[in-house]
């Protein structure tokens, strides 16, 4: 199983995360459920910048709770395209019990997001673009799911991470990155 470990040696953390740490118990208060615990060392360790220039873990400290945020919004600004077009809508949306709950954005609209169903631990992802309505499951949690990504041992069409070209050298792209947000 993937850890947060693993992920450390992967790509590095800064050295002064930028808003990494708050109270959870806050944060799962706010949103009516439990956080993974995985995601709470994700945190903890990077805070708040983006993965290879493309992935935004949702910090829920700093000037903005960008993890409620998010869950906030999503119900409400796919609630009409939902009622539309049911069959393109496989999964309920948080609050919903079960629903997809987004931890990390991407810049191309994309988002990770946890399927809430049974114990947060045992959450799993589902890859999301509501560009194209494009869905995939993926069994594991949101650090071993990152960490296959940024590894490519998890390939995923949802959010086009590395370029076709590098797809047979992994070397190619080199080390995965994680660069701290600015904030004045």
């Amino acid at each position: 199983m993937i850890t947060v470990d693993d992920l450390l040696r992967l790509a590095p953390p800064p050295s002064a995360p930028v808003w990494a740490t708050g109270d959870w118990e806050a944060v799962e208060a706010a949103l009516g459920l439990g956080i993974p615990a995985d995601f709470k060392a994700l945190i903890s360790h990077y805070g708040y910048g983006l993965f290879v220039d493309f992935i935004a873990p949702l910090t829920p400290f700093g000037e903005r709770d960008l993890l409620r945020a998010e869950a906030e919004r999503l119900l409400g600004r796919e609630a009409s395209f939902r009622r539309e077009h049911p069959e393109k809508c496989p999964y309920p949306f948080h609050p919903e019990p079960g629903g997809l709950l987004p931890w990390a954005g991407l810049d191309n609209g994309a988002r990770f997001c946890w399927l809430t169903v049974g114990e947060p631990d045992d959450w799993t992802v589902v890859a999301w673009n509501p560009r194209s309505w494009f869905y995939e499951h993926h069994a594991m949690g949101a650090v071993e799911f990152l960490h296959g990504l940024l590894s490519r041992q998890v390939v995923t069409e949802t959010c086009g991470l590395f370029d076709d070209e590098d797809d047979d050298d992994p070397d190619e792209a080199g080390t995965p990155v994680f660069a701290p947000a600015w904030v004045p």
